[in-house]
């Protein structure tokens, strides 16, 4: 397979966001508050969005891909969720209470009917947050220290999460013995943290099998990196073999939650984990998480008990509940699931076409609303085969497209959302191929 070539690729005029950068490293590392939000040589910093659109300091404008990550399903602005934050803060005459509130309630019980009529459901104002708390209420119910997670998953910026979640080609030829993600990872949090195979089911199984008695959960993205499908019997199997032992399953929908269709992947591989997390979406853009489940052991929250302890100064707050549920009242109505779901078929079919017919060597795996690309000739199933990818291959198309107008963080999948229009699709294609034909 070719490698990129040297030929440069212009990113379009961006001196505002140069000179921001500059400025901004002098009080944030980086000049970021996020690694994720960094790319080389600066990151173009915006000034206003709108539907699919996204217009930067220097005024150039982009079709975004990027959607803050996944949760703007709805797009920029959406007009019913901008209505219903406003009301909710004119109502409530304040962001947050600090106390219940009705909305709390009302949404909990939505989501639940959703997911799991039969659990229970707390609230957190992050992905991560939920997370975190759904493996500490696994572990207060099993009474056991270890967790079990999936070379490639990513469950948030926490020690035991980032384990193993980007191994290096050379890392994974240790087998899958843990890997520090960061520096500054205890010990004792690789010590405790089995590493296991997506989609590889038996020797999913054996480990599991091997650590039983020390576990307390396995927890996984049911689709792996947003993109990478489970195999038919993957997802069954693993609910099996953790059934039988009692070690509570967790899906992290954080990502998935709503962009395989209404619902999640346990609708659409009918597959029913003992906890699962939400996030992204369910917070129509504002800050917003979840973690739901078993009432067995969600009940261990329950403050009139003893010995778990749950808390968060913002979670539930109204705002996000009441933008939360409006982006379900939208993703409710007919026709527009499906219709998103056709258009982003649409992008990542024209993005095929396109590189057949320019006879290059790339997958484009796609699960629901998100895809991505990969200049390889290997089929994708796992983390590992993305490690044959062409890397700068893909960064340089990348910024081929930022140069033309399409935004897209460099490497990451591209998200869709129902404000991405038959003229943004048209424009991407033809964009997507005047690029390729840049980098060669």
């Amino acid at each position: 397979m070719g490698k990129a070539t040297s030929k440069s690729v212009a990113l379009p005029p961006t001196k505002a966001s140069r000179a921001y950068s500059d400025r901004a490293r002098r009080s944030l590392p980086g000049g970021v508050t996020a690694n994720v939000k960094y790319f080389d040589p600066y990151p173009i910093a915006m000034k206003r969005a709108k539907g699919c659109r996204l217009w930067d300091l220097d005024g150039n404008e982009y079709i975004d891909y990027c959607l803050a990550f996944g949760p703007l399903i709805l797009g920029h602005g959406h007009p019913q969720v901008m209505k219903a934050v406003h009301d909710t803060l004119t109502s409530a005459g304040t962001t947050i209470f600090g106390t219940p509130h009705e909305l709390e309630a009302t949404y909990a019980e939505r989501l639940l009917r959703i997911f799991r009529p039969d659990g229970r459901l707390r609230f957190t104002v992050s992905g991560t947050e939920a997370t975190i708390h759904a493996v500490r209420i696994a572990r207060a119910y099993r009474r056991r220290p270890m967790i079990a997670k999936f070379e490639g998953h990513y469950h948030g910026g926490v020690d035991e999460f980032l384990v193993s979640h980007s191994p290096s080609r050379d890392q994974t030829k240790k087998g899958f013995a843990p890997v520090s993600g960061s520096r500054g990872t205890p010990d004792h949090v690789l010590e405790n943290t089995l590493v296991l195979p997506f989609n590889d089911l038996p020797e999913t199984e054996a480990r599991i099998r091997a650590h039983a008695d020390r576990l307390a959960c396995v927890i996984l993205e049911p689709i792996e990196r947003s993109y990478i499908a489970p195999d038919p019997d993957f997802l069954r199997g693993l609910r099996e073999i953790t059934a039988a032992r009692d070690i509570p399953l967790i899906f992290d929908e954080v990502m998935s939650g709503f962009r395989l269709g209404f619902g999640g992947a346990q609708h659409a591989f009918g597959v029913v984990p003992d906890l699962m997390c939400l996030g992204k979406v369910i917070g129509g853009g504002l800050p917003c998480g979840a973690f739901l489940g078993r009432s067995d052991i969600l009940d261990l929250a329950d403050p009139t008990s003893e010995g778990f302890f749950h808390s968060s100064t913002f979670a539930g707050y109204p705002p996000a509940m009441a933008a939360g549920m409006v982006t379900l009242d939208e993703l409710e109505r007919p026709g527009v699931v499906d219709g998103l779901l056709h258009t982003s078929q649409e992008v990542a079919v024209g993005f095929e076409r396109r590189l057949a017919e320019a006879r290059v060597a790339a997958q484009v795996p796609r699960v629901g609303t998100v895809f991505s690309i990969l200049f390889t000739d290997r089929t994708v199933r796992d983390y590992r085969d993305t490690l044959s990818a062409d890397r700068p291959k893909r960064r340089a198309l990348d910024a081929a497209l930022l140069g033309r107008g399409v935004y897209v963080k460099p490497e990451k999948p591209f998200y869709l959302s129902t404000a991405h229009d038959r003229r943004a699709v048209q424009e991407t294609v033809e964009t997507f191929a005047e690029a390729l034909g840049e980098i060669g």
